[in-house]
């Protein structure tokens, strides 16, 4: 049985909520500017705007005169354009799987699973979610864990224990893709090196196994798919692993 459970770290912040903060200026105003006496955000260029008008009927938010919007980048620098920009970074990683039960493992089938998790994040460089457990081992009994596989294809018959983040068709069709929401515009995660391979599948403790290509923006939902076999020396008793993923913002 692999047991899956997960750890939350970031550089600035470990797991928090969207955070708004608005500005309402009803005068032209600038950009963010700082120095080390003081520091301004949230300038809006416009006539101004509202965030809450509301009836019983409706709710809504607006401004007036606004004269861009959108993000904006290049390799120096990144800026947010419009009324509504919250300027808050955030990092939040949940797990939608708790237990992942590979069965009775033995020497002609590979045994497979899945467990999912997602990572969102807003006004950030990036994040990575990093392996940090060892492989399943022996929960009575003998001291014994499964070999961790370098990248290959799996081979019944040869103690291996591996993963990757992404679909398979061998030995049986499991796992998927990471899924950007609600699209790649507005998420960038993807399954990292040596671990993006269909069909293919690896495990080193401390490993990167996702990551974001460019910001790290919007929500994915990642599935990490499991693969175990196991050799006629492989010793016989129960396996558990306890599963921390843990993932890191960078800025």
């Amino acid at each position: 049985m692999v047991r899956v459970r997960n750890k939350n770290i970031s550089k600035r912040l470990l797991l928090a909520l969207p955070v708004l903060f608005l500005m309402i200026v009803p005068k032209v105003v600038s950009a963010q500017v700082s120095s080390s006496n003081y520091q301004s955000n949230e300038f809006f260029f416009g006539t101004g705007g509202d965030v809450e008008v509301s009836s019983p009927n409706y709710k809504a938010q607006g401004s007036a005169g606004a004269l861009g919007v959108g993000q904006f980048s290049s390799t120096n620098y990144q800026a947010f354009s419009g009324f509504l920009t919250p300027n808050e970074p955030f990092l939040e990683f949940g797990l939608d799987t708790s237990v992942v039960n590979l069965g009775t493992l033995d020497t002609t089938t590979a045994k497979t699973g899945n467990a999912s998790f997602h990572v969102r994040a807003y006004i950030d460089s990036g994040y990575t979610v990093k392996t940090m457990s060892q492989p399943p081992s022996m929960t009575s009994g003998a001291s014994y864990t499964l070999t961790a596989m370098s990248l290959g294809a799996s081979s019944p018959g040869t103690e291996q224990f591996g993963i990757n983040l992404v679909a398979n068709t061998s030995p049986v069709s499991f796992g998927n893709d990471p899924s950007p929401q609600p699209n790649s515009t507005f998420a960038t995660g993807q399954a990292a090196a040596g671990y993006g391979t269909a069909n293919n599948f690896k495990y080193t403790v401390g490993d990167t196994v996702a990551q974001t290509a460019g910001s790290g923006w919007g929500l994915t939902n990642y599935t990490v798919s499991y693969i175990a076999n196991i050799s006629v020396l492989t010793p016989a008793g129960s396996y558990t692993m306890i599963h921390d993923l843990v993932a890191v913002a960078t800025y």
